[in-house]
């Protein structure tokens, strides 16, 4: 059992912080109420100085595996009855790390690389993938699922429905013909809309503001909250969210290279060719905005990422510096 460690105020937030910064996901506005938090009070400085001490402490010598998957129940039945199932925010998470790990200096270190190495939050998914790998799953209509690396979603296939929610990620989805009038869709639902399958193959992502399809057989119709339905045919794509359906001259082969292990760069920024990196290395990946916009054109082998970030460097006016034996990179503009 974890000791009984009480945090004061300062390393809480840190612990907080630590998380947000170090997740890719940070935003402008984040960064910013970051910053403010640093300058506030000189203990905020302090607390984060402590954890970003037992973090260096904590990534220099660690060795984490990752777990293999295959095999893992598509259903994940086991593991959604012993874990509530609910929808885990960010402060959630975050008191899971602190509680769990008992996090004070050094725990905090030990809670950023487990993250890294499956993202906590989804343990209540019915189908996952930690970092670096990608799994396929057969559903029980006979349709089947394939995850790209740190991605979660859940099923619902009880009487009347064929549903996939894509909690985090990507998937590809086959699915299953309908057999008779009576048969339920197959829908895959994202944070953005819905997804109903019209006997096909299809490419989905699911983004922070929006999220993607590509269709690579037959079509599909996509439904979002604002809008009325559209239907998107085999060798298209499209965006959708809030703003409504956005066709897109994105190949869907190429999104969906990642299925076998590649990632295919057509006029991508370096941004979204880092984050796509970042699901397959369990260290942290940092890219300045100035960087971040230059435009990439190439193929990378997503399981051979070390590779690709040298790549990234000798064709890009870009400095690549790698810390702590390869747990580190920080990527600016030359």
């Amino acid at each position: 059992m974890a000791p009984d460690i009480s945090l004061d105020a300062a390393t809480q937030a840190a612990v907080g912080w630590m998380v947000v910064m170090h997740s890719g996901h940070a935003s402008a506005a984040e960064r910013r109420d970051f910053d403010a938090w640093l300058l506030a009070n000189p203990g905020h400085g302090e607390a984060w100085q402590r954890l970003t001490r037992a973090l260096n402490g904590t990534l220099g010598p660690a060795r984490v595996a990752v777990p293999s998957h295959e095999g893992t129940p598509a259903s994940g039945a086991l593991l959604s009855e012993v874990m509530a199932r609910q929808d885990v925010r960010s402060r959630q998470r975050r008191r899971l790390l602190r509680n769990a790990l008992g996090i004070g200096g050094m725990a905090a270190g030990a809670a950023l690389l487990a993250e890294r190495q499956l993202p906590l939050a989804e343990l209540t998914a019915d189908l996952r993938t930690g970092t670096g790998e990608r799994c396929d799953f057969m559903l029980p209509d006979g349709s089947k699922v394939t995850l790209d690396a740190r991605s979660a979603a859940d099923l619902d296939f009880r009487e009347g429905h064929r549903t996939v929610t894509l909690r985090r990620g990507a998937l590809v989805a086959q699915a299953a013909p309908v057999r008779g009038a009576g048969d339920a869709p197959f829908i895959v639902r994202t944070a953005h809309g819905a997804l109903r399958a019209l006997g096909t193959r299809f490419v989905v992502r699911q983004g922070d503001g929006e999220s993607s399809v590509g269709m690579l057989e037959h079509s599909v119709e996509i439904s979002t909250a604002n809008g009325r339905p559209e239907t998107l045919a085999e060798g298209r794509s499209a965006r959708f969210g809030p703003s409504g359906i956005v066709r897109t001259d994105e190949a869907p082969v190429a999104t969906a290279a990642w299925e076998h292990g590649m990632l295919e760069a057509h006029n991508q920024t370096l941004g979204e060719v880092v984050q796509a990196l970042r699901a397959y290395r369990r260290g942290f990946i940092r890219v300045t905005p100035e960087a971040a916009a230059l435009r990439v054109y190439g193929t990378y082998a997503l399981d051979d990422s070390g590779r690709a970030l040298v790549a990234l460097g000798e064709t890009l006016p870009v400095g690549v510096r790698i810390f702590q034996g390869g747990w580190l990179v920080l990527i600016d503009r030359l």
